[in-house]
């Protein structure tokens, strides 16, 4: 594993090293609002392989991704006017949104959805994940980086114990420090315009339930 030390003054030029790597199929341990993520390129299906051998994570389990921009969402997903307020209001930041796609040239999105026709997306506040995607141009993936089934990483060691032993490890990590510990995001499903919240996290209910009609909201 190549350890990129993350500096401000730096920033481009650790953007455009991960970036390269991501264009060439290598996947980079990344900070996020929360926990440390685990970056492919989302338009790469040999990368999406990779990156469920190195969690040793079950292909019918579905990906999230961290999306470059919103208008990006539009152009794959099934938008509305509940996902238009959600996102209005806590994009960027710690909420995925997961909505029905539809497949589009350059994102193989089955691989992603594990062929359930939905994707839980996100547009992190962290500067580093932003920049991942707007500079690759298309979704990188917003899965932990970690092994499944264990503790969520929030420091690169805490990563590199966790891989040592493992035979498939990320190729870089973007180490930007200790992270606070905070809850992953809030997850919410749209479907036919019914909003459903799947976990809770920084976003509480309550905030969520304000930007919504009666109809438009189902208690989890």
């Amino acid at each position: 594993m190549v350890i990129l030390r993350y500096k401000k003054k730096y920033h481009k030029q650790i953007i455009a090293l991960a970036v390269k790597a991501l264009k060439k199929g290598k996947a980079v341990a990344y900070p996020t609002d929360t926990c440390y993520g685990l970056a492919v390129d989302a338009g790469n299906v040999m990368a999406i392989k990779k990156l469920y051998q190195i969690k040793g994570r079950d292909f019918n389990k579905p990906v999230h991704v961290v999306l470059p921009s919103l208008a990006y969402a539009k152009r794959i997903a099934c938008w509305n006017n509940a996902a238009g307020r959600l996102a209005k209001k806590f994009w960027p930041g710690a909420l995925t949104i997961v909505l029905p796609v539809e497949a589009r040239r350059g994102v193989p999105l089955h691989r992603l959805t594990s062929n359930t026709g939905s994707l839980g997306l996100r547009i992190p506040k962290n500067k580093i994940a932003q920049d991942l995607a707007k500079n690759l141009g298309r979704p990188i993936t917003a899965t932990s980086a970690n092994v499944s089934g264990q503790a969520d990483c929030y420091s690169a060691d805490e990563i590199i114990g966790q891989f040592r032993k493992q035979k498939y490890k990320p190729d870089i990590i973007i180490n930007a420090g200790k992270l606070p510990k905070r809850k992953p995001s809030t997850l919410v499903r749209i479907f036919d315009d019914v909003v459903k919240i799947l976990r809770q996290g920084p976003i509480s209910e309550k905030q969520i339930k304000s930007l919504l009609n009666t109809k438009e909201y189902e208690k989890y």
